[in-house]
């Protein structure tokens, strides 16, 4: 068996730092370990299931998308002096 040791440093004046302090010291040795082993791999799978749902949606979205009609929108011409002609015949008919 093959072990590999790590040390964590924890900042008591930062809230997230002091309440895995916290939590962690209230374990006894053998379970601290065991959590902070099942915490490191939740967050991974979190992760990577995160990742894949992302991927999913992201496949969905532009299949649907793609089946979407797409019709040209036609514009109205701008009068030379940037003022909408529409606008103005509505303001003319006062």
């Amino acid at each position: 068996m093959q072990i590999k040791r790590m040390t964590i440093r924890f900042d008591l004046d930062n809230p997230e730092d002091r309440q895995a302090w916290e939590y962690l010291r209230g374990l006894n040795p053998a379970s601290m370990n065991r959590a902070v082993l099942a915490i490191v791999n939740q967050a991974e799978q979190a992760a990577r299931i995160g990742g894949m749902v992302r991927g999913i949606i992201r496949e969905e979205l532009s299949a649907a998308l793609r089946q979407v009609p797409v019709q040209s929108v036609r514009t109205e011409a701008v009068s030379e002096d940037g003022a909408d002609d529409t606008i103005m015949d509505f303001l003319n008919s006062f």
